[in-house]
């Protein structure tokens, strides 16, 4: 592959072509699970795992509600099923204040709500 100093517009390209490979052009996709799009928007992708973490959340609600296992059970199940799911990726995230302050408020949501009111 050729690499050039001068700069190039690819925003009216229908596709890239890499030697003899044409590849579509995408607005976004998914790779090793995250969510790549062409301004490198990190909003998509926070919003997209907190989606997930929502999804396994109520994917592991039955367990939540049983009375059959303990709070520090609990608090164990959504240390190692629900908040990785959340922050798979993060470490590449460039956050604001506000987002983190926004991550901060799910967290905070959901242990307030769901592992105390279940005990």
């Amino acid at each position: 592959m050729i690499n050039t100093r001068n700069k190039v517009s690819f925003k009216n390209e229908k596709y890239l072509q890499v030697y003899n490979y044409e590849f579509e052009r995408v607005g976004e996709f998914k790779y090793l699970g995250s969510l790549i799009t062409e301004n490198s928007d990190n909003n998509t992708e926070r919003k997209a795992r907190i989606l997930a973490g929502n999804r396994s959340y109520y994917s592991i609600l039955p367990l939540l509600r049983s009375k059959a296992i303990s709070r520090k059970t609990k608090i164990r199940m959504y240390k190692t099923i629900t908040r990785p799911v959340v922050l798979y990726g993060s470490e590449a995230w460039c956050l604001t204040a506000n987002e983190e302050k926004n991550l901060r408020i799910w967290e905070r949501s959901f242990r307030e709500k769901y592992l105390v009111q279940y005990v």
